[in-house]
């Protein structure tokens, strides 16, 4: 076998390197899909929490819109 042409061998690592490459970029957007995923769900949760919040506020005045008609019935 003359050292200037490439073997089976050679190929096959040539093959690999560009699918670990393919692999490495395809692995930092499935990161950085995670990251934007992570980001979303903590505004969600904390944009859920505001609105319970407020529900809470409201449903206190309208109990207390309700005990003062109650009492004047």
């Amino acid at each position: 076998m003359d050292n200037k042409q490439l073997n089976t061998l050679d190929i096959i690592s040539i093959m690999s390197f560009f699918i670990a490459l393919m692999n490495l970029d395809e692995n930092i957007t499935q990161g950085d899909m995670q990251e934007v995923s992570q980001r979303f769900d903590t505004r969600m949760r904390d944009s859920l929490e505001d609105i319970h919040k407020h529900l809470s506020v409201q449903d206190e005045k309208i109990n207390a819109i309700i005990r003062m008609l109650e009492r004047t019935l």
